[in-house]
């Protein structure tokens, strides 16, 4: 018995590479699971009064952001197993990517919090007609404790 031909044991051994692009969806999951209110035990709100447009886009980039990462990583799982290269380079760009956009995620959510607080500080006079709340997501890259979000600046704070 011969056993297994050089060639297809290579591309065998190539094709473990699916395994750099698909540890990117662990990052996409627990991102995900960081949103999530089972993540956070006691999580912040802002009450908002209205809710500002850019806080919107902010929130639609971040989750089209995590979502892109999520393809970008099958993607390139799927393209490793498919054709299998000697080289992890393709894999490592789909997982450089992946976590560009995690991170670029993050980085949203923690813009988001800013425009939140800012519009919470505004409309504190009258929280009682305010029916929206913005909730506080901790993030890893950019991660502010609730105490330490006082040093935003804001103009509504402002003596005039």
């Amino acid at each position: 018995m011969q056993g297994e031909p050089i060639a297809g044991r290579r591309a065998r051994i190539y094709r473990l590479w699916l395994v750099i692009p698909a540890s990117g969806m662990a990052g996409v999951w627990l991102a995900l699971y960081e949103r999530s209110p089972a993540a956070v035990p006691s999580p912040q709100f802002y009450i908002l009064c209205g809710t500002p447009g850019s806080l919107k886009a902010l929130s639609l980039a971040s989750v089209l952001s995590l979502v892109t990462a999520a393809a970008v990583c099958v993607t390139g799982t799927v393209r490793a197993f498919r054709t299998p290269s000697r080289r992890p380079l393709r894999p490592m760009l789909h997982l450089a990517v992946a976590l560009v956009l995690l991170v670029g995620a993050d980085s949203m959510d923690y813009l988001g919090s800013g425009i939140a607080y800012r519009a919470a500080v505004r409309s504190s006079a009258n929280t009682d007609s305010c029916e929206s709340a913005y909730h506080v997501t901790p993030g890893w890259f950019f991660f502010l404790a609730p105490e330490d979000r006082a040093q935003w600046h804001s103009r509504a704070v402002e003596p005039r």
